[in-house]
């Protein structure tokens, strides 16, 4: 049992880690998005990297649309009390703002 040990102790265990292939290719598109949200001069007001979600200022919406609408894959709204969450996907990120439940009426 000994012998077993020596040999355990010699052999390198590699170091635990959380950074996945699948982990770090979202980490990377969350950041070049959020970098190029920032370079075309969109205000950002939130960034949840835990639900993928990059949060814009409303006032950023009609210049996002003209920098990333043709990459968007999908249209999404959700009622939040007098609030309404809009949220489009960019290359597998979620980017969403606020606007009043009422603008949806009109």
């Amino acid at each position: 049992m000994g012998a077993l040990s020596l040999m355990e102790a010699a052999s390198p265990v590699p170091p635990l880690s959380i950074l996945t292939e699948a982990f770090l290719a979202q980490l990377s598109a969350f950041n070049a998005l959020t970098r190029e949200i920032r370079d075309a001069g969109i205000a950002i007001r939130l960034l949840v990297f835990l639900d993928n979600k990059i949060f814009i200022e409303l006032d950023g919406v009609e210049l996002f649309m003209r920098w990333f609408g043709a990459q968007l894959q999908g249209v999404r709204y959700s009622p939040e009390g007098p609030m309404t969450c809009n949220t489009v996907t960019v290359r597998g990120v979620d980017v969403a703002w606020f606007t009043s439940a009422k603008e949806q009426d009109q």
